[in-house]
């Protein structure tokens, strides 16, 4: 008998989990995916929220093939203690065909004035790794638009991440450049929200 689990912690690297959550918005096998790419998989979902235009997201990562992979979502400051994945970004795609790549953002920690680690997750095979986010914590840099709403009428959605190695090689974590990143580029199912 297979057993899976959905992991929604990370070992031995990260400390909390803020923006994580223990309750996905739908089932795993019930959640649209995007294509495979090098063994992985990304979901997003939209969630309930009260306010149509600032919509709550789920993203998730599965991993579908047969090795561990490590992801690096980002950076985390205050020793795990704040995790932001950076390197999730959004296209959003509004009715009259605007397109704006949206990136990840935190207004609360937008200056850094200590140390800096990688945002490390051990994703086992066949498992997933799941992320709340919303979209006032995206901005655009080409627009310099910050605080998003969507705009009423249909506007469509997906999430990308690009996968890459450490990057914040701290003198107590020289180990981190030698561990199994999963490498690539990968973007989710697109999501329809419309008013």
């Amino acid at each position: 008998m297979k057993i899976k689990i959905i992991f929604h912690l990370v070992l031995g690297v990260c400390v909390g989990l803020s923006g994580c959550t223990s309750t996905p918005f739908g089932s795993p096998a019930s959640r649209p995916l995007g294509a495979v790419t090098n063994a992985l998989q990304m979901s997003l979902s939209i969630g309930n929220t009260h306010h149509r235009d600032d919509p709550e997201f789920e993203v998730a990562f599965q991993n579908v093939g047969e090795r561990d992979v490590s992801l690096n979502l980002g950076y985390m400051l205050a020793n795990g203690g704040v995790q932001l994945p950076a390197k999730i970004h959004l296209r959003l795609v509004d009715e009259a065909g605007t397109i704006r790549e949206l990136d990840f953002t935190d207004r609360k920690h937008d200056g850094v004035a200590g140390r800096v680690d990688d945002y490390v997750v051990p994703l086992r095979s066949g498992s997933t790794y799941t992320l709340e986010l919303r979209l006032d914590q995206f901005w655009s840099p080409s627009t310099k638009e910050f605080a998003l709403k969507l705009k009423p009428g249909r506007n469509e959605v997906l999430a990308e991440f690009q996968g890459e190695g450490a990057e914040y090689l701290n003198s107590d974590m020289g180990g981190m450049k030698l561990m199994n990143f999963w490498k690539g580029k990968l973007r989710s199912n697109i999501a329809d929200i419309s008013e």
